[in-house]
């Protein structure tokens, strides 16, 4: 599915070829929708046509993202070596290249976050725990550095970067319940601050920036599917809920959550979707 913000309206893409579960990743590259499943395959979604295509299957755990119009993958051995491993995605060849392995920037549950030349990678657990580490990858000379820690312990939290901040929001400080709590950190002073709480809480989301304007949706609201959009008003330093997503169905035990990210579709393309009714929100 497609939200339009401006007129408040969802419309129906074409499906998928592939299962896709609370795992799945999607990126945007080159006016291109990717979409990275549990299963190491991937699909491409091509706007023009509306169509998706399989790719390929690359089999490794990964955090994918992109950076300066490169696909970046984060690989986490947390059980045996507690090794990350940095690959860069070859769209024409279709296969990764090892870029760095290492004992920086490894736990599991972390946030990962593109911003200018570097991943920053963003609280998580290690061991037991609920940490507030923060550190970024340089991709331009391979290398990692330390930045300030998060003013809340989270693991499984929803990020984004825009205007030269980096915007994390919810996940967990502990398996009881999900967080509220949001913060950002300046990149040019190197400091985290707390700025409005969402209106649910939610971990394992999306946050997405379109334009400026971020959006959080999907995730999981003690252990059960979150339907809820919400924007972010700077001036007034509150989320306000923007629209619903429009699903009638779930699992039997209602734990299917929703990714998403910000995709360019031509006027075009947007004339030939079907319209989807937003009804009242049931779960």
């Amino acid at each position: 599915m497609c939200y339009l913000p401006e007129k408040d309206e969802w419309k129906h893409l074409a499906d998928g070829l592939l299962e896709r579960n609370e795992y799945t990743q999607m990126i945007n590259h080159r006016d291109q929708l990717y979409a990275f499943s549990s299963h190491s395959e991937i699909e491409r979604y091509d706007p023009i046509f509306n169509r998706w295509s399989f790719l390929d299957q690359l089999k490794f755990l990964r955090k994918v993202t992109v950076v300066r119009d490169e696909i970046y993958s984060i690989e986490f051995e947390t059980s045996r070596s507690g090794k990350s491993t940095i690959k860069r995605f070859n769209v024409e060849r279709c296969s990764w290249q090892t870029v760095l392995s290492s004992h920086e920037g490894c736990r599991r549950g972390s946030c990962v976050v593109a911003a200018g030349n570097h991943l920053y990678v963003c609280g998580g657990i290690t061991g037991d725990d609920f940490v507030t580490k923060a550190e970024r990858f340089d991709t331009a000379v391979n290398k990692w550095e330390e930045i300030a820690s998060m003013q809340q312990a989270r693991g499984y939290c929803l990020g984004a970067a825009t205007e030269g901040k980096i915007f994390i929001a919810g996940g967990r400080e502990n398996w009881e319940s999900c967080l509220e709590t949001c913060e950002i950190f300046n990149i040019s002073t190197n400091e985290w601050q707390f700025i409005g709480n969402l209106n649910v809480p939610r971990d394992d989301g999306s946050m997405v920036s379109r334009m400026g304007t971020l959006y959080v949706l999907g995730g999981i609201n003690d252990e059960r599917s979150e339907l809820s959009v919400e924007c972010y008003n700077p001036t007034e330093d509150k989320w306000i809920e923007k629209t619903t997503i429009p699903v009638e169905f779930f699992s039997e035990y209602d734990e299917d959550t929703f990714t998403g990210c910000v995709l360019k579709l031509s006027k075009g393309v947007l004339d030939k979707l079907d319209v989807i009714k937003v009804k009242s929100r049931r779960i």
